[in-house]
């Protein structure tokens, strides 16, 4: 853009929306509009009359996700929509950021339907009416995500608040009201309407009918107004965020897309252009960028695997030995075979089948059950079930299969440490989650059999397994190797011809001496049932599982494994579509993780080498700790830290001991991954790192005590050095002396140093200096973690539950703190985008000054960083008992906001 150049919507970006939108007119831009300003206006009337606009049908299960559909749509409605709204007709316009998984308020369009039907339960319907939707495909999503929900929740605002009872304080809720009043009035709403509503109004001397006819009121009065003027208000107020953001980056030339188009203003570009970046341009009067580049279509992903079947017939063409085919390919792959990492994985899994198959087929009622073939199983070590046995792949696969699965399913990669290939403690479940609802299904089919037959009980009878097993044999008819349905009539008629039920019972015999003789007493404790039958059930369901085998498993293994990949390549593509440019080795473990563990052994470069892509690093193998078998492994933790079996007796009369023993074989069994933790980091990981919040410590002094005796027992196993013992609290020992100052006492905290501070109104000043910084404040619960990804308070989202942030300073009014946030951090994080080499050290140093309501005031200088890092949690306000706290906390990240943000449960943009 050119510099000295003026164009209409600089000045409508500061004008009120009614100038703006003549504004607008006089530029000859409003007509693009006009379509979906009417229909906004339409869906608007319809629910304002009292008739539900969208309806949301909640998926069955984890699997099955939620749907969101706009009913009230007309014909000629529906066929816009797709053609404005639609998820790939807005990628074709180059819209890769459309959210992949979303959560969406379809409530907030039906609230005034529901106030109107059902008024005294409208809002708690209307909360309940959330689709979270894990694939976001259809125009009613982005149409709903986009366009009417910002509207509707911008006009009923006030009801919202209202249900919200006097949660905040009087000058908040003053400012709310305030901001709602200042909306209506540019929305152009007639004065009065909020007159119920508004702080002081009246509205606690309404009764529950009064406050319903208030509610009712303020939807007759935007019934009553001129509603395409309105929706027309609140689209130019929408888009002026958009001017600004765009005059924000347009410095020095028209911006490239994604460093205008924010999560906020995503739905902006998508509601009201369709998506189209070169459209918003059109509006804006700006040409493109010249780096700018829109992607219409994503590459069809090209799979790299099986190529090693072929080198023959390239060693006849090229006139060459194939021989030095196979060695090239085997460059190509990064090994030493020729055959590629899948394709092993994928001839590992053939193996296991026909081992699993012999296993099922000769099983017998004198074996033991085969509840434990599979890992599938949650480890436990205080009591195991009965007819199941832990690790019993062991005694009953062949020697050649299990050492195939425990060599290349051996490593993995953790999805928030990508940087080393680690130790996988369950090789043999990691290949079962790889082989997927095939070995599900018919490993629980058979299982079923047995227990229905054998006992000592079921979770469900033979003429109801398709039904329990219903979601792998969907999953099955999914990749096109469905189940034959008569094997259910078969196992119907069969279950009619076993024989009667047989109580299983467990009999003791004693003899007692008597003056009149011996008598002789005989008890019985039944525990279950059985039924003569058991192989005739099982030669029915090998005849079916091997039908099966001939027909499907090779189909079966190939979809695996290409679905898997395939999808990986797809994201790929569309991170660079919405990025431009490639993702960072730890961006691309976040959707390439699962596929890597499953077919590479954790190899991320040997995955980008399958979907023909350039790895951006190469990831280190560090020695290995846990050398043999993770259950081994976890089992002499579980003794070593005082755990038992627990035998019948304890469990029915100690619940207490019995509870204590289960929480160390959580402790045992959460060692594998601190285990993996410190091969990744390179040192045993902190308390933090590893999560200890999440666990219980049954050790009188609780997580103080256990951390430690948890940490000197995995040293030991693992022959490496104890971490120093924590040293007594900087703050039980005192921090530095205290300064007397003008503005009142001051201390200067050292790094781990906490201290009391008073609950008031406290500010956290951020003095940095050698670098362009971004301060942010982040509120977590006691798990340490948000509650959502508003608990993110930065320049883009200022507020939040009494925290609020204004340049370098963060203020929190500790008394005002929902008690579901347990403490808020204090993150620096280094502008990329302004200096990309800039890291913390001795050029980029900073300084946190804690402000007390009495003026008292803490310091905290931290020593310079000496590594990589860009972002620093500088300090902590937290919660102990009754009281808040600070910590002076110090620590840096060498990966960036991304590292943070997933330790933190944040969503950002990377």
């Amino acid at each position: 853009m050119a510099s000295n150049q003026t164009y209409w919507w600089q000045s409508a970006a500061q004008a009120g929306p009614e100038e703006a939108l003549s504004l607008e007119v006089a530029a000859g831009q409003q007509e693009r509009f006009a379509e979906v300003d009417a229909l906004a206006a339409r869906l608007l009337s319809v629910a304002l009359a009292g008739q539900p606009v969208a309806t949301i049908t909640l998926g069955r299960g984890l699997h099955t996700p939620d749907t969101a559909k706009v009913t009230a749509l007309t014909k000629a409605e529906a066929s816009l929509c797709a053609g404005v709204f639609g998820v790939q007709e807005q990628q074709r316009r180059g819209a890769w950021y459309l959210p992949t998984k979303l959560s969406v308020k379809a409530g907030a369009v039906d609230l005034p339907y529901l106030l109107r039907e059902r008024p005294a339960h409208a809002l708690m319907l209307a909360a309940d009416e959330t689709a979270r939707l894990t694939a976001v495909d259809g125009a009613d999503t982005i149409l709903l995500w986009a366009l009417l929900v910002p509207l509707f929740e911008t006009l009923l605002q006030p009801v919202r608040l209202r249900a919200a009872g006097d949660i905040f304080p009087p000058t908040q809720q003053k400012q709310f009201w305030a901001l709602i009043e200042e909306r209506y009035r540019l929305l152009g709403i007639k004065d009065g309407a909020l007159d119920a509503f508004r702080f002081g109004g009246g509205w606690h001397n309404l009764d529950r009918s009064g406050q319903q006819q208030a509610r009712l009121d303020l939807l007759d009065t935007l019934a009553g107004a001129d509603l395409v003027q309105l929706v027309a208000r609140h689209r130019i107020q929408r888009l002026q965020g958009l001017m600004t953001g765009f005059a924000k980056k347009a410095k020095a030339g028209t911006p490239l897309a994604r460093r205008v188009l924010t999560k906020e203003l995503q739905p902006v570009a998508s509601a009201y252009f369709g998506g189209d970046w070169l459209a918003v341009l059109d509006y804006l009067q700006a040409r493109p960028h010249p780096n700018e580049e829109i992607i219409t279509a994503l590459p069809e992903p090209r799979l790299y695997v099986g190529t090693s079947s072929q080198t023959a017939g390239v060693a006849a063409e090229a006139g060459i030995a194939e021989s030095e085919v196979q060695a090239m390919l085997a460059a190509f792959l990064g090994g030493d075979s020729s055959m590629s990492p899948v394709e092993e994985r994928a001839a590992a899994l053939r193996s296991w089948w026909a081992g699993f198959d012999q296993a099922h087929a000769v099983q017998s009622p004198a074996m033991p059950s085969l509840w434990g073939l599979v890992d599938q199983e949650l480890m436990s070590f205080s009591r195991t079930e009965q007819g199941f046995t832990p690790q019993l792949y062991r005694q009953r696969l062949p020697a050649d299969v299990l050492g195939l699965v425990g060599r290349l399913w051996e490593t993995v990669t953790l999805q928030r440490h990508p940087g080393s290939i680690v130790s996988n403690p369950r090789p043999h479940q990691t290949m079962a989650d790889a082989l997927g609802p095939a070995g599900e299904f018919w490993h629980g089919v058979g299982l079923t059999a047995w227990f229905v037959c054998e006992g000592p009980y079921s979770r469900t009878t033979l003429d109801r397994v398709d039904r329990y097993h219903s979601k792998p044999l969907a999953a099955l008819r999914a990749a096109g190797c469905p189940v034959d349905t008569a094997l259910f009539r078969e196992l119907r008629a069969a279950e009619q011809m076993l024989g009667p039920q047989e109580e299983i019972a467990d009999r003791a015999t004693s003899a007692v001496e008597t003056p009149f003789g011996q008598i002789t007493f005989t008890s019985g404790m039944g525990h279950g049932t059985r039924r003569e039958g058991f192989e005739r059930v099982r030669d029915v369901i090998t005849r079916y599982r091997r039908a099966w085998t001939e027909q499907h498993l090779e189909t079966y293994l190939q979809h695996r494994w290409r679905s898997e990949l395939e999808s990986v390549a797809h994201q790929l593509h569309r991170f660079v579509a919405e990025k431009g440019r490639a993702p960072t080795l730890i961006q691309f473990s976040r959707f390439a993780t699962t596929a890597a563990n499953h077919w590479t052994g954790g190899d991320l470069g040997a995955l980008y080498t399958a979907i023909g892509e350039p790895a951006p690093a190469e990831q280190e193998r560090p020695a290995r700790l846990l050398t043999g078998d993770g259950y081994d492994f976890a089992r002499q933790v579980f003794r070593e830290l005082g755990g038992k079996p627990v035998d019948h007796g304890t469990w029915v009369n100690d619940p207490e001991e019995t509870q204590r023993q289960w929480q160390l074989g959580r402790l045992a069994t959460e060692s594998l991954r601190y285990v993996q933790l410190q091969e990744a980091l390179g040192q045993p990981p902190t308390a933090k790192q590893f999560g200890s919040q999440r666990l219980v410590w049954p050790w009188p002094g609780k997580e103080e005590e256990g951390w430690f005796v948890l940490q000197r027992v995995l040293a030991t196993l693992t022959d490496t050095t104890l971490p120093p013992a924590p040293a007594p609290s900087p703050a039980a020992a005192g921090t530095a002396p205290h300064q007397s100052g003008q503005d009142g006492v001051q201390e200067v905290l050292v790094k781990g140093a906490n201290v009391p501070i008073e609950t008031g109104s406290t500010e956290v000043r951020i003095i940095a200096n050698g670098a362009p910084f971004d301060v942010s404040a982040v509120l977590l619960t006691s798990s340490g973690r948000v509650r959502s990804d508003d608990d993110l308070v930065f320049f883009n989202h200022p507020a939040q539950d009494g925290v609020r942030i204004s340049g370098g300073t963060v203020s929190a009014e500790l008394d005002q703190i929902p008690k579901t946030v347990s403490s808020i951090a204090v993150v620096i994080s280094i502008d990329s985008e302004a200096q990309p080499d800039a890291v913390f050290g001795p050029d980029a140093m900073w300084d946190a000054e804690i402000i007390q309501p009495t003026g008292t005031r803490l310091f905290f200088t931290p020593e310079a960083f000496s590594g990589r890092e860009t972002v620093v949690v500088a300090v902590e306000l937290y919660r102990r008992a009754d009281e808040w706290r600070a910590r002076a906390v110090g620590q840096g990240y060498d990966t960036g906001l991304a590292s943070l943000a997933t330790d933190y449960g944040i969503t950002i943009e990377a």
